[in-house]
């Protein structure tokens, strides 16, 4: 992560998030919008292919039928025979009645195709039939003409002009001419040539109708063979071309020429997509172009309501973000403010009913609340817990004049008194000694071994003072000896047991000393053969001992130290889980346990 990105403040990182979300949403709307672009570009040549191929179907279905004229010599023999004699031969009346016949031949056959106004066959003999009278010489002429300039090798080939005027019946049209040749069965020559004239018309105002049908702005050209302008959409034939520029007709050539079916042409000074069909039956070549500005627009036009629901809804994404970094950031500040106050030493608490947050935040400061005040406790606890150790220290100093004198002047006894041969003073001295060197040492975390050792000590010296008076048994499990505990808790409770439980003396008073390992605690059992206590008594004393809480001071609770006094210091450095509880039945026995929690060997609990 960049380094200026971590330096940010809470508020600035999330509303920096929904910028990159806005940002990217942004990117993937002109990505969007691009393939969108493209995709109305491919669905308007895919639209104007099937519309170049409507017309190129259209216009067969126009030269349809114009078979039954090129082939009537096939289909009636009658007529075949009549072409292939010279008029010569006949006599006026079978000249008269032969014509007559083809002429309504060739009127039935005209009148089957709306689009055709003249079928003309002229014999290998020059001789003319037609359904209309043709006597125009230059009609004649013109035909010639074309038909010379075309090669005929393909005996199937049939040649369209391209569009010009000529009056029929008086009445002037706009023609377009098929030229075809007439072969016999038996002939490799052309036995005569069909010359069928459509109204082309017609078929511009068939063409006007598939455009406006259509209606999606498509423009639409048609060139003949010869790439002549055969229709313009526009309605402007004769000026299109000329309005071209030289390098925009030299790209339309280039178009026709290669006979490819899409392109971008430069048309008019614009951009724009063209299809190509080519028809087979009449060779003309079908262009349907389109501005791009125009295809663009178009597909702008249905992008428009999906970009303006998009800003609405980055725009509402700001606002919202705007609020939810305010509503985020506000309760990390002053929790972070609060924070900082616990690394100068204080835990202020948050009211809570100033800040009415349900949410997580609200969540989360009630958690600071709860570790606020353990924060407090534990400060509390161990503050009373360094005031209880300095007081018990106090307390034990109290039992000392000068001790380091009194431990040599011990050391001085045990010398003269082994000198002397006298045992008993001998294992006084030495046992009292190292109590004192026990109490002297500052530590408070001790292994149980010296813990042990300390109360061994006492009890030697106790049993010394009343030799075959009391009998002490130790079951100390080899484990717990390794283990650390707080110093002084054992010898305290020796020292209240033997001065409590043995009132009334028996023949053997006995206590013994247990130390074992349960789970990750340490269990200490003192018990004796004492004079006990009464059931009420035990309750009384087990539920104030249980009562003790983890923060009273020591010297709160004892003048001395005793029973009391042990369980507040163990509660004050283990928890309230652990202490020193009492199992007991008068006349019998005592049984004093201590459970404590184990100590890590560096020190922590």
């Amino acid at each position: 992560m960049p380094a200026f990105f971590k330096k940010l403040s809470f508020r600035k990182k999330i509303l920096s998030s929904y910028i990159l979300f806005i940002s990217i949403s942004c990117l993937l709307i002109a990505v969007y919008f691009v393939r969108n672009m493209e995709t109305a570009r491919e669905e308007s040549y895919s639209y104007m292919y099937q519309y170049g191929e409507q017309v190129s179907m259209s216009t067969d279905v126009i030269v349809s039928n114009m078979d039954r004229i090129r082939f009537l010599h096939f289909i009636d023999d009658d007529i075949r025979q009549m072409f292939r004699k010279s008029m010569e031969d006949k006599t006026t009346e079978k000249v008269l009645e032969e014509d007559k016949y083809i002429k309504q031949a060739l009127n039935h056959m005209t009148n089957m195709n709306q689009y055709v106004l003249r079928a003309t066959v002229i014999n290998e003999y020059g001789e003319i039939f037609s359904n209309v009278e043709t006597n125009d010489k230059a009609y004649l002429k013109r035909m010639a003409q074309i038909d010379k300039k075309q090669d005929w090798s393909d005996k199937n080939k049939v040649y369209y002009t391209g569009v010009y005027e000529e009056e029929i019946y008086l009445i002037p049209c706009q023609l377009v001419t098929s030229i075809s040749k007439i072969y016999d069965i038996d002939q490799e020559e052309p036995v005569g040539t069909v010359y069928i004239d459509l109204n082309f018309s017609s078929i511009r105002l068939m063409l006007e109708q598939l455009s406006a049908s259509g209606d999606t702005g498509t423009n639409l050209l048609i060139f003949d063979e010869e790439r002549e302008l055969l229709y313009d959409s526009g309605g402007q034939e004769e000026e299109f071309l000329s309005q071209l520029s030289r390098n925009e007709q030299a790209e339309l050539e280039n178009f026709l020429k290669e006979d490819s079916d899409k392109s971008e042409l430069m048309i008019h000074g614009e951009k724009c997509l063209a299809a190509g069909t080519r028809n087979q039956t009449t060779n003309w070549k079908i262009l349907a172009w389109m501005p791009l500005s125009q295809i663009y627009a178009s597909g702008w036009k249905s992008m428009v309501g999906i970009f303006s629901a998009m800003l609405l809804l980055l725009a509402a994404a700001v606002l919202i973000g705007i609020y939810l970094a305010d509503q985020i950031s506000c309760p990390v500040t002053v929790l972070a403010k609060a924070m900082g106050k616990v690394e100068q030493g204080k835990v202020d608490l948050l009211e809570e009913e100033k800040y009415s947050w349900q949410d997580e935040m609200g969540l989360l400061l009630r958690s600071y609340n709860e570790m606020g005040e353990r924060i407090n406790d534990s400060i509390e606890k161990i503050y009373i817990y360094q005031i209880n150790q300095k007081q018990t220290e106090l307390k034990m100093l109290q039992f000392q004049i000068n001790p380091h004198f009194l431990y040599n002047t011990l050391n001085t006894i045990s010398s003269i008194a082994a000198l002397s041969d006298m045992e008993e003073i001998v294992k006084i001295a030495d046992n009292l000694s190292n109590m004192f060197q026990y109490n002297i040492k500052g530590e408070d975390i001790v292994p149980v071994e010296k813990e042990i050792r300390h109360v061994k000590n006492y009890l030697e010296i106790q049993a010394i003072r009343f030799p075959g008076k009391y009998r002490f048994i130790y079951r100390i499990a080899p484990e717990t000896e390794g283990r650390r505990m707080l110093k002084f808790l054992l010898q305290p409770l020796a020292e209240n047991s033997m001065h409590h439980a043995f009132g009334r003396m028996k023949e053997i008073n006995e206590i013994c000393l247990t130390a074992k390992i349960q789970g990750d605690d340490m269990i200490f059992l003192l018990r004796d053969n004492g004079i006990g206590m009464d059931r009420e008594q035990v309750l009384k004393l087990n539920r104030e001992l249980a009562d003790t809480d983890t923060g009273t001071l020591v010297n709160h609770v004892d003048r001395g130290i005793g029973l009391r006094n042990v369980n507040a210091r163990i509660k004050n450095l283990y928890g309230k889980g652990y202490g020193v509880q009492i199992c007991s039945e008068e006349g019998c026995y005592t049984e004093i346990q201590i459970r404590i929690r184990r100590i890590k060997e560096e020190g922590g609990l």
